[in-house]
């Protein structure tokens, strides 16, 4: 988008010609001015091109229910419209896991045949589409594309068309109007402004299409605390209570019983935190507002009651911001008896994690945790402005440790700017004293539109990404890292597995990868061989039966230490296992050396002393 073709409408502009001008933008699109019907969309999290089948029939996918959506649809309902709920990721999943034959598969037919009878059974005057991930960006282009030929007016918003809106409405030519940042008001207003209820001038995070150009209105419709405390219309989620039956929901869904039923929730919107490698603010804006307990608690009965809902994931990015606020609701859900468990799986600030605290969620039904600590280097954490110094993960790990019931996971990052060979091994050395459960550790992958972003693109450490072209590093639909052998990563000595890099070297992203596969062993895997708390031997079984049937199957670390946990609690390795484990062995020169460099032996599975005396390396 030419920045010139951009005409911006704010709260200090009194031109009525650009409010004329929107008005007649907004009768070329409805030329009847008249909203009765609209349906909230939300497209396949990936394209065709990325899809795995094998990986859905795991149930590998994440299938979150479109919470958003339904807090719109409410919004909607106020002001007289009929809204309906299409979830075309779910519709997609659900498909691949129910299927009969897999090989006939085909993820667009799927969809498309979904779309299409809904838009002739429902009729709408409006779609909306929702895309929070970048990655999401060709599904959201195609699914725009077929609505338009059913001449259909199509607005689009969330994450992912607030950050980067300019390139989203030049790649997606069919898209009328894009909604920036929370759609609560601006999404009603629009309505209103349509159906002739209400004049243009309220318009706001609002951009209207007139082919090339763009009229922008920009009034600060932010909702506030009184705006967020509706229940959403969760009735309008078809299949709301079998979503987990065919996917995942948040990153603790292990620790539950097969069968249990997830679903999410949101207690407060923003962050008080500025991280610069995160978008919260961009969309959210500055600050926290809560949610009152007792509507929260409310919606949490009604998911149980309705639709057989026994656990939730906070979808909150600052769970624990308002202190009063964070112990009011768990106390209401202790006195309501809910009976739910729940789990963080945005993360916690660590510096809210005191013992008061940390006791009344585990009350509340908390059964697990992530702490975004991103770096233990105190520069690092400085110039990416984490709220906490290295002390205050460490107080906050202490906490935790004294609530095992709680599965606590540190979130940890490596290759942020500038950061050198030492700094990665402060993070190791912090990670190794904070002593908790699991370490989840990726590559940085900036977010367009965020500072650090911006401040690398400037710096010439990042070409700015085309939107349709970006690569994923992680989650199920990420690529496949491939590693890099030549090292020896079996030591248990952080300086000499990379002698080769100077401490005060910047690592080069070949060497990150290896950092993050010595780092994943070191903090995750071998620790285990040390562990004796029998609930703590539970849940990480739980966790590595996990990787071993879902996320990764063909992980030798995750086969070995499953092996040699059974063998400490049961006594032998379930003969399905071991076969798994050996025939992983046989066929994998990659693994087979890998388990030999770090000396993990394979021979007599079933002996008592397997797993034990045959190790040499001592860990970190």
């Amino acid at each position: 988008m030419q920045t010139d073709k951009l005409v911006t409408e704010n709260r200090e502009t009194k031109d009525s010609k650009i409010f004329k001008r929107g008005d007649e933008i907004l009768n070329r699109i409805f030329p009847k001015r008249e909203i009765k019907k609209t349906l909230l969309i939300t497209p396949p999290d990936a394209s065709k091109e990325l899809f795995r089948m094998e990986t859905a029939r795991r149930l590998r996918y994440t299938n979150y229910p479109p919470y958003g959506l339904a807090v719109l649809a409410t919004q909607l309902e106020k002001v007289g419209v009929t809204v309906e709920i299409l979830n075309l990721n779910h519709t997609v999943i659900k498909a691949a896991t129910e299927t009969n034959d897999p090989e006939k598969f085909d993820f667009d037919a799927v969809w498309k045949e979904a779309l299409v009878k809904k838009l002739k059974e429902f009729n709408p005057d409006m779609v909306g589409i929702t895309c929070m991930f970048t990655m999401t960006h060709t599904s959201l282009k195609r699914v725009c594309e077929l609505i338009s030929t059913h001449k259909v007016p199509i607005g689009i918003g969330g994450v992912h068309v607030s950050n980067d809106v300019e390139r989203v409405l030049k790649d997606i030519s069919s898209a009328d109007i894009a909604f920036l940042k929370e759609g609560d008001n601006s999404l009603k207003n629009f309505i209103q402004v349509v159906n002739k209820k209400s004049p243009v001038n309220i318009l706001g995070q609002t951009i209207l299409r007139e082919g090339d150009e763009y009229v922008r209105f920009l009034n600060d419709l932010r909702p506030n605390s009184e705006d967020l405390n509706v229940l959403p219309s969760h009735d309008l989620i078809t299949d709301l209570s079998n979503y987990s039956n065919h996917g995942t929901v948040g990153a603790f869904y292990w620790l539950r019983p097969k069968g249990t039923k997830f679903a999410t929730a949101l207690s407060n919107r923003g962050c008080r935190a500025r991280c610069t490698f995160c978008s919260v603010r961009n969309f959210n804006g500055t600050g926290v507002r809560l949610r009152s307990a007792r509507v929260v608690v409310d919606e949490l009965e009604h998911l149980r009651d309705v639709h057989g809902i026994t656990h939730v994931m906070w979808l909150d990015d600052d769970l624990l911001n308002d202190k009063e606020s964070a112990m009011e609701l768990f106390n209401e859900m202790v006195r309501r008896k809910l009976n739910m468990t729940w789990d963080a799986t945005n993360g916690l600030i660590a510096f809210s994690c005191t013992e008061e605290m940390i006791s009344a969620a585990e009350a509340s039904g908390c059964v697990a945790v992530n702490i975004g600590m991103e770096s233990g280097n105190a520069k690092i954490l400085h110039e990416v402005r984490k709220p906490g110094k290295v002390e205050t993960f460490l107080k906050a790990a202490e906490v935790l440790r004294r609530h095992p019931k709680i599965y606590a996971s540190v979130l940890l990052m490596v290759g942020f700017p500038g950061e050198t060979l030492n700094m990665v091994f402060d993070t190791i050395k912090v990670a190794k004293e904070m002593d908790l459960d699991w370490y989840r550790i990726s590559p940085l992958q900036p977010l367009p539109n965020t500072p650090i972003y911006d401040s690398m693109v400037a710096q010439g450490l990042l070409q700015d990404m085309d939107t349709a072209k970006t690569v994923f590093q992680g989650g199920a639909y990420g690529r496949q890292i491939a590693i890099e052998a030549g090292i020896s990563l079996s030591t248990p000595n952080f300086e000499e597995a990379f002698k080769e890099i100077k401490p005060d070297q910047i690592p080069n992203s070949e060497q990150i990868t290896d950092i993050w596969f010595y780092m994943n062993y070191h903090l995750n895997f071998h620790r285990l061989f040390h562990e004796d708390r029998p609930i703590k031997i539970k849940q990480q079984m739980a966790n590595l039966q996990n990787l071993t049937d879902v996320i990764a199957p063909e992980n030798g670390f995750a086969l070995y230490f499953l092996a040699v946990l059974q063998q400490r609690t049961q006594g032998f390795i379930e003969a399905g296992l071991e076969e798994r484990l050996q025939r992983r062995l046989n066929t994998s020169d990659y693994w087979r050396d890998r388990l030999n460099a770090f000396g993990l032996s394979t021979n007599d599975f079933n002996s008592p002393t397997f797993g034990r005396a045959s190790n040499p390396v001592s860990g970190l």
